[in-house]
Parts: C-alpha cells; structure tokens; sequence
C-alpha cells in the first residue's frame, strides 16, 4: 500500500511538473505575441511625425475654409480624400473633409470643426484603418456610434448617412488574418445599427466586393483603394442622397 502511495505521489508529481511546463511555455508564447501586438499597435497609434503633421496642417485647413448650412460633408478616410466629389456633383456645396490614414478617433478628434456649420449632410466612410491597425470590431462601433450622437447632439437638422467599409484582401497588420473577417462583422452591425436608429445605410461593399476581395475592375492596384472607375460606381450608389431633398 506504500509503495501505491509512492507511485501515485510520484505520477501527481510528474503530472503537476508537465502540466507547469506547458502552461509556463503557453503563457510565455502569449506574452511574446502580445508583445509583438503591443509594439505593432504603438507603431500605428502614435504615427510618425510627418503623418501627424499632415493631419494637422488638413485639419487646420479645413478650419480656415468658409462654412454654410448648405454644405454637404464627404468625411472619411483616404477613400474619401482621394476623389473629388464636387467636381463630379457639380456642386461646390460638397466639402472633402476625408484625411488619409484618419480612423474613428480622428473623426471624434476633429468633429467640432466638420459639423460646426450646421451642414445639411454628412457622408461618413470610416473604420477599415482602425480594423487593419487590429482595433476590435466592438471598439470601433462605438467610436462610430459616438460620432453619430454628437452629430445628432450638435447639430440635429444635419442628415447622416452611413457609408460601409470597402472590401480588401489584406491582412491585419503584423498578422496573418484576413481583415475581411472583421469588415463582414462590422458592416453586418452598422447595418443594424442603422436600421434601429433611422440612418440611412449605404452599401458600398456588396457592389465592390468579389470572392471577399476588392474586384480587380475598381482597384487601383493596392487591393484596398479605388481607381477611377471605382469612384464612377461609387457615386452612382450615393448620387440619389446628394440630389434628395430634405
């Protein structure tokens, strides 16, 4: 019976020691990886000094520009940035307020100065940079959801569209998994969102996207941004808003 005992003690014991080991080099193996998050993510959030030049001298800008309660806001990202919608409108009532690499903090960051004026619209496109930085879908929503409350808050007559997230077949920087996953999953919850709170929801991405990716017809070359074409289609999509009346 003692020699069991001893045999049991034992085997507990080589149990116990294997069973430390594996969790000692798991926690080692999430803390390396977390790291590796960490380091990555404070690459992105704290942007080198010439973006955070370039978003300031855009945003300071804008500020400087004349204002009106018949503008109509174009505010996002670089998708945004990058085309001009006045031109194809032909209404100078339409104002480029997209900043390249800009995310949800941005746009709360800068809402002040867009919807000061009281414009009469705002076409927000925003969220695939925050995904591609590996921001939860969760965070962004509610970055998103803020911005939509203070437009509501501040300036109550504006009317807000809801433009979602482009599709791309990049990679969640520093990782290997397909931002798509997380693009179908915010889309699917502003959509939601939208339908619960009487916004009008625009999707862009069901017109762009083929087999999860950015069709090859509207992409510049990058996989993410639009080329000229790209931005025909866009403003078909959008055309009827512009033109509404309230």
């Amino acid at each position: 019976m003692r020699r069991l005992n001893l045999k049991m003690i034992r085997l507990l014991l080589v149990v116990s020691i294997v069973f430390n080991v594996l969790f000692f080099g798991y926690a080692v193996r999430k803390i390396i990886w977390k790291y590796g998050q960490y380091i990555e993510l404070k690459k992105t959030k704290n942007v080198q000094p010439d973006s955070v030049t370039y978003f300031s001298s855009r945003n300071d800008m804008f500020k400087k520009l004349p204002k009106d309660s018949n503008e109509i806001i174009m505010l996002g990202n670089s998708h945004t940035q990058n085309f001009e919608w006045h031109e194809m409108f032909k209404n100078v009532n339409i104002k480029n307020r997209g900043i390249n690499g800009d995310v949800t903090k941005g746009i709360l960051r800068r809402l002040n100065e867009v919807i000061e004026s009281n414009p009469k619209k705002v076409f927000i496109e925003i969220g695939i940079n925050d995904l591609l930085h590996g921001y939860y879908v969760d965070t962004v929503l509610n970055n998103y959801i803020k911005i939509i409350q203070r437009i509501r808050v501040q300036s109550p007559q504006t009317k807000i569209y809801i433009q979602n997230i482009l599709p791309t077949k990049l990679t969640i920087y520093n990782t290997k998994k397909p931002v798509i996953d997380s693009i179908y999953v915010l889309n699917k919850r502003l959509k939601d969102y939208c339908a619960i709170n009487n916004l009008t929801y625009i999707d862009l991405f069901s017109r762009f996207e083929i087999e999860g990716e950015l069709n090859p017809k509207y992409d510049c070359g990058d996989h993410l941004h639009l080329n000229g074409s790209g931005y025909i289609e866009w403003c078909s999509l959008i055309k009827d808003y512009i033109y509404e009346l309230k």
